[in-house]
């Protein structure tokens, strides 16, 4: 089981290895509107982990795009992303 901290809520949820980050939904306070990588509503910056997170898909890499700032590379979209194993922290904006 990988484990999923929200550093803004102070939680950590073990998701299986292998799953999409949206099974949080319901756990948290994360919102997830479409679940196609697109509307930016489960937004997150991985602070801690990102090694353990399956690479974006071209979809949100192009949704992602449109962010700049300092925070940027550690932005993923939450539904789309899946979790190999291990340990990730993220933070909501």
């Amino acid at each position: 089981m990988a484990k999923v901290t929200i550093l803004n809520e102070g939680k950590t949820i073990e998701v299986p290895d292998g799953s999409l980050l949206s099974v949080l939904e319901g756990k948290t306070n994360i919102l997830f509107a479409c679940k196609e990588g697109v509307c930016m509503t489960c937004l997150a910056y991985v602070e801690e982990g990102m090694e353990n997170l399956e690479p974006p898909s071209e979809t949100e890499k192009m949704t992602l795009s449109t962010l700049s700032g300092p925070d940027a590379e550690k932005a993923r979209l939450l539904c789309v992303t899946r979790i190999k194993g291990g340990e990730v922290k993220i933070r909501l904006p």
